[in-house]
């Protein structure tokens, strides 16, 4: 901003004349890169975790993300589709929050073409906003996937101890069983060498 001599003005006062000068053109570069991977970083998160969910479900390969992988330009839809599917059967316990986060990345992703317009990227408040709501996205796949894979470990380490558990009580009934049999046995002979006597 530059500030020009202050003449007086029309009362006698002092007057001061004020250039704004827009965002330059280096900022807006930058905000432009932020938006692109902010993009790109989301795709990536939601394509790990329609895999996640793929192998959950015992789907082939690693499900759609692998076949069909796209630039960060490309629509976000066909990804987002395939993870709506996938969560319905899934056992995924925040099914509501990961919803949300679908339905925002859908939002988003149809205003993707006015987001890269030559008018949105003059307006750099603009651009900072919709990066923060990215990054939030990104943020909030990222901790329901991590959230996610470890409640899988949870419940299969508690599996594991439940099964070695029961394969113990098992294991000891059958060796009371036996004690038993060979006590029964031992008192049966006795009665049978007094009963001869």
């Amino acid at each position: 901003m530059r500030r020009g001599p202050a003449p007086a003005g029309a009362n006698g006062f002092a007057a001061t004349i004020t250039t704004l000068r827009p965002a330059s053109g280096h900022e807006r570069a930058e905000l432009i890169r932020d938006l692109i991977d902010a993009f790109r970083r989301l795709r990536n998160s939601i394509e790990r975790f329609e895999r996640m969910l793929a192998r959950g479900d015992g789907a082939g390969s690693g499900g759609m993300a692998d076949a069909h992988a796209s630039p960060a330009g490309v629509s976000l839809q066909p990804l987002l589709v395939a993870l709506s599917r996938r969560i319905d059967v899934a056992r995924f316990a925040r099914q509501r929050e990961l919803k949300r986060a679908i339905r925002d990345a859908r939002r988003l992703d149809k205003t993707r073409d006015a987001l890269f317009s030559d008018a949105f990227c003059l307006d750099t408040e603009a651009l900072r906003r919709t990066v923060a709501e990215l990054e939030r996205l990104d943020a909030a796949f990222v901790g329901l996937g991590v959230e996610h894979v470890l409640a899988q470990h949870a419940n299969a380490a508690e599996a594991q101890f439940d099964a070695r558990c029961e394969a113990q009580s098992s294991g000891a009934a059958a060796g009371w069983s036996v004690a038993n049999a060979v006590a029964v046995t031992g008192v049966a002979t006795t009665l049978v060498r007094e009963t001869a006597t």
